[in-house]
């Protein structure tokens, strides 16, 4: 059996085709945080997109009756898609399927044919027990137009199959006239199921053709985008194909080969993502959410996302070299939606995560100030329904808006709220980025939703609900961890960035996206101040809901949330977002954890847990020199709350619950060369 190195260099051509492939599978360890790269230039592929000026074959070899020339096509290796490391995510690999590779036959008939196509098929199928097989017509037509081509008979579900290294020992004594294992590069994921929703995966551009050959007709199959990032950037990773010019003399040999024109491999994405940071977020969801959860984390200081997981997910290399109809219905049916990517594509209730919406736009609007305190009760009416606290067993007296954060006191926001009203309310939503799509280049995102007085007048019992993020107010993670982020700053919004740059193997960036500024929010600095004391509170502060979520490395300023999410089914949701360091944050994160039917859940014993697993995780295992580390190193920690301060002290502006007796729960609603063998014959 010949060596990968002797299949690479058998041919000019076939080794430009499988040489560029082994070429663009090096991880792109020059992907760094400050690539070895010039600026961003228009590229031109140079010598290997330019047309030879070659003679024709024909044109200079004598033929004889049943030669053939053909000009064909050889796809170019699609580029791979990599971490801000360099870390491979997408990838091409070398396979070999087994294919008919039919002799000239005088006075070829039907009869002579098929005897000798089905006899080569069934002593391979002998040797590796299988059952593989053509239909007649099929083995008629392409020994009758496309003979000199090999045809791919290792086939299933009508997906090509790959012969493993142990079958083709097996099949050593067979590979002579009539059979070989026809080489072909493909798409490999070596990191399986990680970022699998952010990746994406490919497709058939299009069939083989299966009548006469015609000028430009494919060596193979070539790949396009179908999901991910390689479908929006599938015009960089598919690199542009190559040409070569073939002579066969009339018993099928190759005599004589030309490229024309180089394939030049698709260039390479590097995305924003640190492999490190996502797979801590896979593993701690794989564990902690198994019935369907997602992670955001974002750098505050430029927008860049470095980990984005949602569980469950799907190994990529199913749909390598495609995926079968039966499993593919098996992924779209399966009730967890393991191919939809929770993290843009999931529209959830807020829940409790929303107060913090709710307190900056009370306090920003005036009518609320850092010390108003109301009487955080069992219940508050609205008109003529009670609205619960998630404490239904007993009053837990006055407070301000950092205790009421801290203690995540429903009842308080019902009165912040209404004494507020609605538009400071959703307005500060719409500026935090609710409502609207991030802009990541990924389809199908969705923009959640924010109601408001434009859409339609919004009373109290609506507007209850809102300040605690039920009822119509819908969010993905994305979009929490965002405003996170703009909390954190304080100033300014920055624009989600999921995708660096975009480069060359020879490391010239021919595409950046450069981090901006989506929007300036500008929050009152006192009003920010005492949003983030109470956030700090609810992690570090005596009966904070999210003191799980606590880790060593650096203090989090967060907040919990707990929803009603399928009523029907009993379904409820944990949250868990804020950022790190409090004090100077460098880090945003939302968590959202789907509970199972029944399953009695809460932000801070779900939720929080997987904040605390990832970042502790990260940080023990990171290096002294990575720039996340560096960033938090001798950061201080917030200011303590003084827990007096977080005490609601009775003033003339307490407004005390309405006195009534705990009322059930309230039913809310919510809104849902490379081809060595490939003309070779045997001796």
């Amino acid at each position: 059996m010949p060596t990968l190195m002797q299949t690479v260099f058998y041919r000019p051509w076939q080794s430009l085709a499988l040489g560029y492939c082994l070429l663009s599978t090096i991880p792109a360890a020059s992907a760094q945080e400050a690539p070895k790269a010039v600026p961003v230039q228009n590229v031109s592929v140079g010598n290997e997109g330019e047309e030879k000026k070659k003679g024709d074959l024909s044109a200079t070899l004598l033929t004889q009756k049943e030669a053939r020339t053909m000009r064909l096509s050889i796809p170019a290796p699609r580029g791979q898609i990599v971490d801000r490391n360099g870390i491979a995510f997408a990838t091409n690999r070398v396979v070999n399927y087994l294919a008919l590779n039919f002799p000239f036959m005088e006075k070829a008939t039907p009869e002579k044919i098929l005897s000798f196509a089905k006899g080569k098929i069934d002593a391979a199928n002998r040797v590796l027990g299988k059952n593989w097989s053509l239909p007649d017509e099929r083995l008629l037509s392409h020994y009758e137009h496309r003979r000199w081509l090999p045809l791919v008979f290792s086939v299933e579900d009508n997906l090509n199959v790959e012969i493993n290294s142990e079958q083709q020992k097996l099949l050593a004594p067979l590979l002579e006239d009539g059979l070989l294992l026809q080489p072909a590069y493909i798409r490999n994921y070596p990191k399986e199921d990680s970022a699998c929703h952010i990746v994406g995966y490919t497709g058939k551009t299009r069939p083989l053709p299966q009548g006469p050959i015609a000028d430009g007709d494919q060596l193979f199959e070539e790949m396009e985008g179908r999901d991910g990032l390689e479908v929006t950037f599938d015009s960089w990773l598919k690199g542009i194909p190559g040409e070569i010019n073939l002579l066969f003399d009339p018993d099928g040999k190759l005599l004589a080969d030309e490229v024309l024109r180089r394939p030049a491999p698709g260039r390479t994405v590097v995305t924003t993502l640190d492999f490190n940071l996502q797979k801590h977020a896979e593993n701690a969801l794989k564990k902690g959410a198994r019935n369907g959860g997602a992670m955001v984390i974002m750098d505050i200081r430029n927008g860049d996302i470095l980990a984005m997981a949602s569980n469950p997910g799907f190994n990529l290399n199913e749909f390598v070299p495609g995926i079968s109809n039966a499993r593919l219905q098996e992924l779209q049916n399966d009730p967890r939606k393991p191919t939809t990517d929770r993290c843009f594509r999931g529209g959830y209730p807020p829940a409790s995560t929303f107060k913090i919406v709710t307190a900056l736009g009370a306090l920003e609007s005036g009518k609320v100030s850092a010390s108003t305190s109301y009487n955080c009760g069992t219940s508050f009416l609205v008109g003529d329904r009670y609205f619960n606290n998630w404490n239904t067993k007993s009053d837990e007296g006055p407070m301000n808006v950092i205790s009421a954060i801290k203690r995540s006191c429903n009842t308080w926001f019902y009165q912040a709220a209404l004494d507020t009203g609605a538009d400071p309310i959703t307005n500060m939503a719409l500026r935090l980025g609710f409502g609207e799509r991030t802009g990541i280049p990924l389809k199908g995102e969705v923009a959640g939703n924010v109601p408001t007085n434009a859409d339609h007048r919004i009373l109290g019992g609506e507007l209850a609900n809102i300040a605690i993020g039920q009822g119509a107010v819908l969010v993905t993670p994305l979009q929490v961890c965002q405003a996170m982020a703009a909390i954190g700053d304080g100033v300014n919004m920055p624009q989600p960035r999921l995708v660096k740059q975009v480069q060359t193997i020879g490391e010239i960036v021919v595409d950046a996206t450069e981090p901006r500024v989506r929007r300036q929010i500008n929050l009152d600095p006192g009003h920010r101040d005492t949003v983030v004391k109470g956030m700090v509170a609810v992690v570090s502060g005596s009966g904070g809901t999210g003191r799980n979520a606590a880790i060593k490395k650096a203090q989090i300023a967060g907040k919990t949330g707990t929803a009603q999410w399928v009523p029907a089914k009993e379904q409820n949701l944990a949250w868990f977002t804020g950022f790190l360091p409090a004090s100077q944050p460098v880090l945003a994160f939302a968590v959202v954890y789907e509970g199972r039917p029944g399953e009695k859940v809460g932000g801070g014993a779900i939720a929080a847990p997987i904040v605390n697993e990832v970042f502790t995780k990260y940080f023990e295992g990171a290096p002294t020199d990575d720039p996340l580390v560096a960033a938090l190193k001798d950061v201080p920690q917030a200011l303590a709350v003084d827990e007096g301060e977080m005490e609601g002290i009775p003033s003339q502006e307490t407004r005390p619950a309405e006195a009534a007796p705990p009322p059930p729960p309230p039913e809310q609603k919510t809104l849902g060369g490379f081809f060595r063998k490939l003309f070779k014959r045997g001796s």
